[in-house]
């Protein structure tokens, strides 16, 4: 997976097998980093053909290897 572009809190992703989509961030009350695909968790699972969970694994390593900024809690 890659990071196409950013636009906080929307990133544009291309998964491995070429599917192009959009996530956006939002940070929990308890400072935490999370994510939902534009176009729903089991349309992105179909369109990928993996399950959500590892998509979501996938999402926040592509997130924190290009933005590790986004991820420090603010206290």
């Amino acid at each position: 997976m890659r990071l196409i572009s950013l636009s906080y809190p929307f990133y544009r992703l291309q998964h491995d097998n070429g599917t192009i989509f959009d996530v956006e961030a939002r940070k929990e009350d308890d400072g935490r980093l999370s994510f939902e695909p534009i176009k729903g968790w089991n349309k992105l699972s179909e369109e990928t053909q993996q399950p959500s969970e590892l998509l979501l694994e996938q999402i926040d390593d592509c997130v924190f290897n290009a933005t590790p900024d986004k991820y420090e809690v603010e206290l």
